[in-house]
């Protein structure tokens, strides 16, 4: 071999050599890189097995906490609904706590109340083992969490006042405590929300027994006064009426005058005061009867004729010819109205005259009182429908309780009817009265003041009363009818007498000691007793109306007595048993 293919072959050699250097260099870089990626593949694998474990256990969670949050809604929905049909009681409570901690991740559950209005005070219920909560006092915000994290105190509050606790011990992760104090605190509103009801409940139901005893005790104020101020008038009254009969000198029949007037002043304002009482306490009744608006008008002028000419006024009425013959109302009731406003007209207006117009339109009895008076400023006719308000009262140069426009705008409004006025100083004054009224189609019954004369001497009479007073007064009015009654001083004494003796006539009295007319008369009836039963009463309320036909009674005289209404009564009973024993006798 040459020396240059010798040095080539080293060449080559040398070349060859280099190049598996390099290929082995390549080698063990692309192990190395290889070894270095696999690591690096290794890594990420076990990232993305950790990222997959923490999803899934993140993804439990959610799934348990919604299952969590789902069995609260479900308990909350069912007992909210319980709780707005009735009010809690300790089995529903406890029944609460027992489904609450029978949740899972809810070990046990403690509900404390402390309810000042109604019910369940310083209760507890639990369910599971006990829970060491935080002192009240230690407690700082209304949701309040263990330091271990297990424990969740939450204050029920019902505004200023703290109805109590509901405790919860948890075995739960810390990111669900948002979550369970959001559903715990719907418990307490709850809770409140019910008991809240119960407290309005309480007081409303309180409210109205006050409001009945209120009532209750009004009516019987109205009863007592009524029978407390019109029995000593009706001895007044009634004496001065028979004193009219006997000599006296002049000197002593103007002191009677003055007596009577005095006594009529005074029944006057005691109606005035017992109207308004009646009214207030929703004691007053509207009948609805027939009756003829032209007679009762007639009496209202004849009433008034007299007085008005001595006064030298005027006092004139006209009618519609559209009035109805009959009418279906409260004639009493119209008559108080045209009383005090045609006295109230009287009484303000010092010459000229005063006018009544009676109007029918539309199905409204309408009627107007005009005055010549001295008429009422604007700036008082405002308040002239109040109670007490006299126009002229500085002076007091006008007697009365400044009553009767009240009553008549009350009365007005019991018969949903309007009044108005209209007036000016030094023009005189105008009411109107429109009351809605039905009108009668049957023919008018035509009433005759005409008396029946009737031997009444004949009848037997028995009268019950216990004031000693109204005896002698009753005694001596039928003895001008040649009466001559028995007497009893209370419903036991009646019994006991009509046990043994009949009479044709009895009059009770309804308030007196031992028994009371009512029970008396109810007695009376039990045993069969039908003579008739005539009620002796001060008061002319409804209720003791009422009370009167219920035990029995068939008819009432109200005090103070009056000799023409006894005789009228007695005069309409004796001719009904004269009727009854013709009956009998023609059917025997």
């Amino acid at each position: 071999m040459s020396e240059d293919e010798r040095v080539d072959l080293l060449k080559q050699i040398t070349l060859l050599t280099k190049k598996v250097q390099r290929e082995n260099q390549t080698k063990v870089e692309a192990e190395r890189l290889l070894e270095e990626k696999s690591r690096e593949l290794f890594l990420a694998q076990k990232i993305v097995e950790d990222n997959l474990l923490t999803i899934k256990s993140r993804s439990e969670q959610d799934i348990a906490l919604l299952h969590l949050k789902s069995h609260l809604e479900s308990i909350l929905l069912e007992f909210n609904q319980m709780f707005l049909k009735e009010h809690p009681s300790g089995k529903q409570l406890q029944r609460l706590v027992d489904h609450i901690a029978d949740i899972e991740y809810i070990q046990a559950c403690q509900l404390t109340l402390s309810i000042a209005d109604g019910a369940l005070i310083n209760s507890q219920f639990n369910a599971g083992p006990p829970i060491d909560l935080l002192h009240e006092a230690v407690q700082e915000q209304p949701c309040q969490w263990s330091d271990d994290g297990y424990r969740l105190s939450v204050i029920i509050q019902g505004g200023t006042q703290q109805l109590g606790r509901l405790g919860l011990l948890l075995n739960t992760p810390a990111s669900w405590q948002e979550t369970i104090e959001k559903q715990i605190l719907l418990f307490c509103d709850m809770l409140r929300s019910a008991y809240e009801r119960q407290a309005l409940l309480n007081r409303t139901l309180e409210e109205k027994r006050r409001a009945e005893q209120s009532e209750r005790t009004a009516r019987d104020f109205v009863a007592m006064i009524n029978h407390e101020l019109r029995t000593p008038l009706s001895g007044l009254l009634g004496s001065a009426d028979l004193m009219r009969d006997t000599q006296m000198t002049p000197q002593q029949q103007q002191l009677l005058k003055t007596m009577h007037q005095s006594g009529e002043l005074l029944e006057v304002i005691i109606n005035d005061l017992l109207d308004i009482s009646k009214i207030n306490a929703g004691m007053l009744k509207i009948m609805d009867v027939k009756f003829s608006p032209e007679q009762l008008c007639l009496m209202i002028q004849n009433i008034f004729t007299t007085k008005t000419t001595e006064l030298g006024l005027t006092f004139e009425f006209s009618y519609s010819n559209q009035l109805p013959a009959q009418l279906i109302g409260d004639p009493d009731r119209i008559k108080q109205l045209f009383v005090n406003l045609i006295g109230n007209a009287i009484k303000f207006t010092d010459k000229g005259k005063i006018s009544v117009n009676i109007d029918w339109a539309e199905e409204r009895f309408i009627f107007t009182i005009s005055d010549s008076g001295c008429g009422i400023p604007e700036d008082k006719q405002a308040n002239i429908f109040e109670p007490f308000i006299q126009v002229n009262n500085s002076n007091n140069s006008h007697e009365g309780t400044g009553l009767g426009l009240a009553i008549c705008k009350l009365l007005v409004d019991e018969m949903k009817g309007d009044i108005s006025l209209d007036s000016g100083l030094n023009r005189g004054s105008t009411f109107s009265v429109s009351l809605p009224l039905k009108a009668s189609e049957d023919p008018p019954v035509l009433s005759s003041d005409e008396e029946v004369d009737l031997p009444l001497d004949r009848l037997s009479v028995l009268v019950v009363e216990d004031s000693e007073v109204n005896r002698l007064l009753i005694s001596l009015m039928l003895g001008k009818l040649k009466i001559k009654p028995f007497m009893a001083n209370n419903g036991q004494q009646a019994v006991s007498f009509l046990a043994d003796k009949a009479v044709d006539i009895v009059l009770m009295d309804c308030r007196m000691p031992v028994m009371d007319g009512f029970e008396a008369t109810r007695q009376l009836r039990q045993s069969h007793y039908r003579r008739p039963i005539i009620a002796l009463t001060a008061s002319t309320t409804s209720l003791e109306i009422g009370k009167c036909y219920e035990s029995g009674m068939d008819e009432i005289i109200y005090k103070p007595y009056k000799l023409n209404d006894i005789k009228k009564v007695l005069t309409k009973w004796y001719q009904k048993l004269l009727d009854n024993n013709q009956t009998d006798k023609n059917l025997g």
